[in-house]
């Protein structure tokens, strides 16, 4: 264990009051030489037995220890304040065995706190009063308080006891009293002590409290916002921001951090202060409001919105300003309409779009609207109102205070404005009128306008008009809805455009329309040749009294010319480009063009000849979303309402003017379209609709081949020996109807299907419709057909067939599920019809029908199950006069039969019944 030495300090001041460190320093009780060479040679000689830290400091303290000569002494001393500084400072980092030496005593020199001196709090009222004990021998002893400095460091001497860097304010405390018998500090001052100095240091000094320090800490309280309104000299509305603390008013600016009162303190909340500010600029921005509210319309806007949401949110208003009066409740506007009793006078004004409406059961064609009309109890014109809504932002001064005009009203005063109706004595039609009628909130002025109201109004009520004796079925509330709209569109002469969202039954509203419309003659069903039959089918279910011809084949014009008296009339739209002149000779009741975006390009031979037809109501049917499409609009109601959009230049001028708002309004009475969410309650969960189609002229040689050999070969050889063959051609037949080239023998043929053409053309259609499809199918070698096309259209598509992975399904159906937008998701039948979810698809495609109903269903409910948000259709596409129609027949009637023939693909042969899978075969 190395040796220590032990060192002695003491002040000492000469005649002149210049204070000296004397050093002394014992090692194993023998006293050193500190001159420096004799105290240099001592450490040379004993280095290897003192203690590094003591060596170390040894060497540093003898740069600057002096032989200085007081009076009749000699001592080793430093002489100067920095230096006794740097050798405090030492002293503590080398941890040196140190004592001080006052008088005849010693004691060992302390290096951490409390600092020998007694500080006493004291409380007076609101303020505070410090005093330090035994002030008197603080005063007269030096010793007992002086303060070194080494470069930005402090060391402070007191009795004995060295302290490194107190803090300034201990420093500060020690300087006033020696000035001062008693620091008081009032209830501000207070707290900045309490803070700054005694809550600092409680270990440095010690301290004998006696006041109530929590009395003079502040206490944070949260700002309530206030705002002040005023008006300046110019008339201008002021917003004065300021916080109340307690019952004191801060402005944002004053620096102060802490508010006193009479009996507490309060600590200012900056950053709540800041977070209000904020958010009335958020508030003024949200609004687009300016800063600067000078505008009438501002001002009342501000008052309106913002000094409401202001209130809910707690503020405090203080408002100054009384003659900005902002009446709650909207003003309704009362715009009338009225008829035109000298219907010249009417017709001068035609130049709007030009449109030529026959005089319509209601009496009067012409109308106008009235100039003028009241709010709260005055008389403005509409001009006027408009002027004064821009200006003031939608609110009108009257003199009960400003009112803002509802929303409905101001809707209603711009559109009327951009139809050239405000501030003009334009005059408009009943086919111009009516759109306006149907957007607008407007009353009618006379019997003739009022009718007009009247009967837009009654569109929505269920009861107006009924289908005729002879229609079998019911109607959805949304379908009689749609029966309505169709008589309304009859009874004055219009044409329309019917629209619903695919599987809402246009089909079955145009049979009950159909069925009570009055008068001679048929009605012609126009369409794609694969819904033809689909409308028979849907007659003769609804209206089965009706007499129907389907207008096709070869021997079609011998047909038309012995059937004596017609219903409806259905042919295709092939049929009809051929056979235009016969078909246009004909007025018929009423024309229905269903499919109808196959006319929308006015330059098609198909598109001219549908015009060439003649009848007194015309309607066209989609399921495609044409409001978003509007410029094919053009050629459909050209079609149903020559001439209503004006000629196809002055559409596309007003397509590339970016009037399509304008043309919405204009078409909307004419249009009807509902998308399955808007009749949500109307609707079953589950919807299923049937798709016929007919085989492709190649596709019925190849059919008719497979099933005479078959046929052949069962009656020569009988059923016995020929249940493989029977199979093989069963399933041939099957594949067939779907695509030749799933044949084997055809295999790299490229031969044409109907059924791929129907199911490509659903797709596309839905596609645009930004819906999800999921396609079913048992024959994998039709997923990779589909599959093909598809990647040929850049659609985004999944796939599950036998080959994929558990893991790669999951990641299929995650895909699809989480997807943005239009996908199409192929399954085979077998490998995905059970055990995953798709609820994110709202239309499932069977494109060919399953033997097992119940497993068809199974496939379904991979779409249609919990979780699903939309209703579902079910689209089952069967080819007409095949093994298809005959097995879908047999579905409900032959369970055990298709049960059998389910065992079949499963490899259990020795359940079927042959016998009945036969007669299938021979019947087809």
């Amino acid at each position: 264990m190395y040796n220590r030495i032990k060192f002695t300090i003491e002040f000492i001041f000469d005649h002149q009051n210049k204070l000296f460190l004397s050093l002394a320093g014992i090692l194993q009780n023998k006293p050193l030489n500190l001159s420096k060479a004799a105290f240099l040679l001592f450490l040379f000689k004993v280095e290897k037995e003192l203690d590094s830290r003591d060596l170390e400091f040894c060497y540093e303290i003898a740069k600057y220890l002096r032989r200085v000569k007081l009076g009749s002494e000699v001592l080793d001393a430093i002489d100067h304040d920095y230096y006794m500084a740097l050798f405090f400072k030492k002293c503590i980092y080398y941890e040196v065995d140190l004592s001080w030496q006052y008088q005849d005593s010693i004691q060992q020199v302390k290096f951490h706190p409390p600092l020998p001196l007694s500080v006493e709090v004291l409380q007076k009222q609101n303020s505070l009063l410090v005093k330090l004990k035994d002030r008197t021998v603080f005063l007269e002893n030096p010793l007992a308080w002086m303060i070194f400095w080494l470069d930005n460091e402090c060391f402070c001497f007191s009795k004995g006891v060295i302290l490194q860097n107190p803090s300034s304010n201990i420093q500060k405390l020690g300087e006033l009293f020696l000035e001062k018998d008693i620091l008081i500090f009032d209830q501000l001052k207070a707290i900045n002590f309490i803070e700054h100095t005694y809550e600092p240091n409680k270990k440095i000094l010690d301290w004998q409290i006696k006041a109530d320090l929590d009395f003079f800490k502040p206490k944070e309280t949260c700002p309530v916002a206030v705002l002040t309104l005023t008006k300046n000299e110019n008339d201008k509305l002021m917003l004065k921001l300021s916080y109340k603390y307690g019952d004191v008013y801060v402005d944002p600016n004053q620096p102060e951090q802490v508010i006193t009162q009479v009996s507490k303190t309060i600590m200012r909340m900056k950053d709540m202060e800041a977070i209000y500010q904020k958010d009335l600029i958020d508030l003024f921005m949200e609004h687009k409001l300016p800063l600067m509210l000078e505008s009438p319309g501002d001002v009342v806007k501000f008052l309106n919105i913002v000094v409401p949401i202001l209130n809910d949110r707690g503020w405090k208003i203080i408002s100054q300003v009384t003659d900005y009066v902002v009446l709650d409740k909207p003003a309704e506007l009362n715009i009338r309409f009225s008829s035109c009793e000298d219907q010249e006078k009417g017709k001068q004004d035609r130049d709007f779009y030009n449109v030529q409406v026959n005089k319509a059961s209601y009496g009067i064609d012409w109308f106008y609207f009235e100039h003028d009309c009241e709010v709260m109890g005055q008389k403005f014109s509409l001009t006027e109102i408009a002027r004064l809504m821009v200006e003031n932002q939608g609110y009108i001064k009257t003199n009960k205070g400003y009112v803002k005009i509802s929303d409905e009203s101001k809707q209603s005063l711009e559109l009327l404005g951009k139809f050239g109706g405000v501030g003009t004595n334009k005059k408009f039609n009943r086919a111009e009128i009516l759109p306006l009628v149907t957007a607008m909130s407007v009353n009618g002025n006379d019997e003739n306008a009022r009718k007009l109201k009247t009967s837009v109004n009654n569109i929505q009520r269920l009861e107006i008009c009924e289908p005729g004796d002879d229609f079998v079925g019911s109607l959805r509330d949304y379908q009689k809805t749609g029966l309505n709209w169709l008589d309304f569109l009859h009874k004055n002469n219009f044409g329309g455009i019917l629209a619903d969202d695919m599987g809402l039954g246009k089909t079955v509203q145009t049979i009950a329309f159909a069925s009570q419309m009055s008068g001679e003659g048929m009605i012609l069903v126009v369409g794609p040749t694969n819904v033809i039959y689909n409308w028979e089918k849907e007659i003769e279910k609804f209206s089965p009294s009706k007499e129907i011809l389907v207008y096709t084949g070869q021997n079609r014009g011998q047909s038309l010319r012995k059937s004596k008296k017609l219903d409806f009339l259905i042919t295709s739209y092939g049929v009809l480009k051929n056979d235009i002149e016969l078909l246009s000779a004909i007025k018929y009741k009423a024309i229905f063009v269903d499919e109808a975006q196959a006319i929308k390009n006015p330059n098609t031979q198909v598109s001219k000849a549908v015009k060439l037809l003649k009848s007194d109501f015309k309607l066209v049917m989609t399921g495609t979303p044409i409001e978003n499409r509007i410029e094919d609009l053009w050629n459909l109601f050209d079609f149903v309402m020559p001439a209503y959009l004006g000629n196809k230049s002055h559409f596309d001028i007003q397509i590339k003017e970016n009037c399509k708002d304008l043309i919405k309004t204009k078409i909307t009475p004419f249009v009807l379209r509902r998308d399955k969410n808007e009749v949500l309650d109307s609707l079953p969960e589950k919807t299923e609709m049937i798709l016929q189609c007919e085989l492709s002229s190649t596709q019925k040689k190849i059919y008719e081949t497979v099933l005479q050999a078959a046929k052949s070969g069962v009656k020569q050889a009988g059923v016995q020996k020929n249940k493989l063959n029977i199979l093989t051609a069963l399933m041939k037949l099957r594949q067939i109807c779907l695509h030749p080239g799933l044949l084997k023998e055809l295999d790299g043929n490229d031969y044409e299907s109907h059924k791929f053409e129907l199911v490509k053309e659903k797709i596309l259609e839905l596609m645009e419709e930004e819906h999800k499809v999921v396609v079913f199918t048992q024959f994998t070698k039709m997923l990779d057909i589909l599959e093909k096309w598809l990647k040929e259209k850049k659609i985004s598509i999944e796939r599950i067939d036998g080959t994929i992975t558990g893991k790669g399904r999951m990641n299929a159906i995650d895909r699809f599920q989480n997807a943005d937008g239009a996908g199409v998701f192929l399954i085979s039948l077998k490998a995905g019809g059970v055990g995953i979810n798709l609820t994110a698809a709202d239309y499932v495609i069977h494109l060919d029908p399953w033997w097992n109903p119940a497993v068809e269903a199974q496939a379904t409910d991979r779409v249609h199950r919990m979780g699903q948000k939309n209703k579902v259709i079910v689209l089952k596409m069967i080819t007409k006069g095949t093994i298809e129609e005959k097995i879908f027949e047999l579905q409900e009637q032959k369970r055990k039969l298709i049960t059998e023939i389910i065992d079949f693909d499963s490899g259990m042969d020795k359940q079927i019944n042959f016998e009945e899978i036969t007669q299938l075969l021979l019947s087809s």
